[in-house]
């Protein structure tokens, strides 16, 4: 109460307002781009690796370390904080998730999460899983708790997610192609946001929970993903070319032009010996709503 004997309203809580479907948003709804220019450090990076599995469960994965460095190194030229998980077991994996999810991002323009293992798809549940050093872990468990009413701080920020393994056992055997079309049908629900920098005539939007994610894959669904020490690559072909073509072109393209370029290294620079000639194509789900630039406009 105050002096007059009335109650004193309690503050409001950004963290209640994020419980209620309402979080706090810097970009107006028409913004081309997204804000990657927020402080000295874009935000975290986390690389989970695994090069080894409980009672060899899985194959030993000898060039993980390799694909780690070139990793670690374009995400720290990029100005992100990069840390790195070496084989844990799930348990832990989803536990390091939690604190991701769980951080402070207000001040980071987005998030990367790399993964690197095998994995495959469940022939009971038909669903993608990712091999941990002791267990499976559904791939959906990788962003599932980014979404802004779980992680209000990422609201309206891009969070990017590449995942280095198998998605199945079958093997592209390619074919020569004239023309390509592509689409992508995405299923979402929304959530209540507020803007927190706009102007005051700017009205409050809605985004969907699962907006502002990229996720891409190293290989078409059901496919498997190859590594080789030929040609450069020491590792794993799509990391090569991810970290490649980020060295060479995130300081004036923007990051679905480069995507498309990854895409079509590996699909025609790469050859593998599996046996015989075989093919890898990346896959990208995205529901990014703005151009990410690693560079100033």
């Amino acid at each position: 109460m105050d002096g007059s004997g009335d109650p004193v309203p309690a503050e409001k809580d950004s963290t209640d307002e994020a419980s209620h479907g309402i979080t706090q948003l810097s970009l107006r709804k028409d913004e081309e781009y997204y804000n990657m220019q927020m402080k000295k450090n874009r935000g975290m990076a986390v690389i989970f690796a695994y090069s080894e599995y409980k009672a060899n469960r899985c194959p030993e994965r000898k060039r993980a370390k390799n694909d780690v460095i070139i990793c670690k190194t374009s995400f720290e030229r990029l100005q992100y904080n990069v840390t790195v998980h070496w084989n844990l077991i799930k348990k832990s994996f989803l536990n390091e998730l939690i604190k991701i999810c769980e951080a402070d991002h207000s001040e980071c323009d987005s998030l990367v999460v790399i993964f690197m293992s095998h994995g495959g798809i469940d022939e009971k549940t038909n669903l993608e899983f990712l091999e941990t050093f002791d267990l499976k872990v559904n791939t959906i468990e990788l962003w599932k708790k980014v979404t802004p009413e779980k992680c209000p701080t990422l609201a309206g920020k891009p969070k990017m997610f590449f995942i280095q393994a198998c998605r199945g056992a079958d093997a592209d055997e390619g074919i020569q192609l004239k023309k390509t079309n592509i689409g992508m049908s995405v299923q979402t629900d929304t959530i209540r946001l507020g803007s927190m920098h706009a102007e005051e005539d700017e009205e409050d939007y809605s985004i969907p929970l699962y907006a502002d994610l990229l996720i891409m894959w190293a290989s078409y669904s059901g496919m498997v993903s190859h590594n080789t020490v030929r040609k450069g690559i020491n590792g794993s072909v799509f990391l090569h070319f991810l970290c490649k073509t980020l060295d060479e072109n995130a300081e004036h393209e923007d990051l679905s032009s480069m995507l498309l370029r990854i895409k079509r290294q590996v699909a025609t620079e790469f050859e593998s010996n599996y046996p015989g000639s075989k093919k890898q194509i990346p896959q990208v789900l995205s529901t990014l709503m703005r151009k990410v630039l690693f560079y100033d406009k």
